[in-house]
């Protein structure tokens, strides 16, 4: 399963890794495996053309 990652342009950096740790022990507890990890970096949610977003679609 693909993990895909929004970093906030308005909050902190290390907040995208306390979830990537987040996503990849809840991924683990229920027995999938993550087959890429996808990270945006500080996109809005709004703009539809996020270029990871498109990769991982």
């Amino acid at each position: 399963m693909p993990a895909y990652l929004r970093q906030s342009k308005r909050k902190k950096p290390s907040l995208s890794t306390d979830q990537l740790l987040q996503m990849r022990t809840w991924c683990k507890a229920q027995g999938h495996r993550i087959a890429m990890e996808y990270i945006e970096p500080a996109a809005s949610t709004t703009d539809k053309k996020r270029p990871v977003f498109q990769q991982m679609i």
